[in-house]
């Protein structure tokens, strides 16, 4: 497991700010791991949208851990955000308006954060001065990608798409004005092994075989341009367009409506720099009760996947959930490990609803389910 470990923690995309937002879709983790007042979660950092959101459900606490310190540093100044500034301060401060004073509000900032992260941002005030939240080494390649479409198809053709209000109306325009041999040439070329291991980390990729990543991910794109509300869908929006239209057409964590709600239940996320093999060993059975564990899997071999769900199999609580997502590298965990009962059908729908593109597979999990403690066998 050491070998592993190494392996992963010295990906040169983790040394890095490699996401400034989350591009997995809150309602769907939302519905999938069905926070209560009652849960302890574990949720992978990212970039701490999710982590921050998982808030508004209430629970008791949330463990937010990522090995990368910059995402770290990252979620605490979001969270530093709510402590020290005000609504349109903050949208301000994170980029999703224009502004020319964001190292002035940065200053209000400064006391909310640990010695650590005040020492990198102060370090990388130009990433402050930008706008964090389009900073994160895959948003630039999305926003690259938006940037190249609106170059190749028109300003106008991007926001014809974007602008419908009826989901017959969006087909019809897609199934006749956009899904065309040029976008499909483009789409896959941009999205290609080559590119996407250039731009990214091929170790995100080493387990990837045999296989064309543009045409498997356009697959999932066009089902999200196709058939889920685009005017309403921010992802899509922030990637074409590098904006968000306003209103609830934003991550939840960023309404108005939620900020006053976040901003009293801040102090509930402990955020943890650590590979999280290392992280459950130091804690103690049944800790967590819903576990979002974000692409982890895509990086790991198979003994370490294996390994990781066994570890937590003895962290989960009875009926503990778990979800994660595959980007190309579909991982299910073999019915071996009895700990773990699958939701199939659920996740699958829940996939359908996704509106983050991207992500090619969606997995839920009940762990330790009560009827397999009463007789020891999985519940078919």
């Amino acid at each position: 497991m050491k070998t592993n470990r190494s392996k992963v923690a010295s990906a040169k995309f983790f040394a890095k700010l490699g996401y400034s937002t989350c591009w997995e879709d809150p309602d769907v983790l939302k519905s999938a791991l069905a926070v209560t007042d009652r849960d302890t979660v574990l949720s992978i950092t990212s970039g701490g949208d999710l982590s921050i959101g998982l808030l508004l459900d209430n629970p008791i606490h949330v463990v937010s851990i990522d090995l990368n310190a910059v995402q770290n540093f990252l979620l605490e100044l979001k969270l530093a955000c709510f402590k020290g500034l005000e609504y349109q301060e903050m949208l301000s401060f994170l980029g999703v308006h224009p502004s020319n004073d964001r190292l002035h509000l940065y200053e209000k900032l400064e006391l909310h954060l640990t010695p650590s992260a005040r020492t990198y941002w102060s370090q990388h005030r130009v990433l402050i001065e930008n706008g964090v939240l389009s900073q994160g080494k895959q948003d630039h390649y999305f926003f690259h990608f938006g940037k190249l479409l609106r170059i190749l198809s028109g300003s106008k053709k991007v926001e014809a798409l974007l602008n419908h209000k009826e989901i017959f109306s969006q087909r019809h325009f897609y199934d006749h004005f956009w899904n065309s041999r040029r976008w499909q040439w483009i789409f896959d070329i941009f999205f290609s092994r080559m590119i996407m291991s250039w731009y990214m980390d091929s170790a995100h990729f080493s387990l990837v075989k045999d296989l064309r990543f543009g045409p498997l991910i356009r697959k999932q794109v066009d089902h999200v341009l196709r058939n889920l509300p685009i005017w309403e869908n921010y992802f899509v929006h922030w990637v074409m367009t590098k904006s968000y239209p306003g209103g609830n057409c934003i991550p939840p964590y960023l309404q108005e409506n939620n900020f006053d709600t976040i901003r009293s239940r801040v102090d509930r996320i402990t955020i943890v720099n650590e590979e999280i093999e290392t992280f459950f060993d130091r804690h103690d059975c049944g800790t967590f009760s819903k576990f979002n564990l974000s692409n982890i899997f895509d990086w790991v071999d198979d003994n370490s996947f294996i390994a990781l769900l066994q570890a937590i199999s003895k962290k989960a609580r009875p009926n503990a959930r778990l979800c994660y997502y595959n980007l190309l590298h579909h991982r299910v965990i073999p019915d071996t490990l009895t700990a773990f009962k699958r939701k199939y059908n659920f996740a699958m729908k829940l996939l359908q609803q996704n509106r983050a593109m991207g992500y090619t597979n969606f997995e839920l999990y009940e762990v330790n389910p009560d009827s397999m403690r009463r007789t020891g066998l999985e519940d078919k």
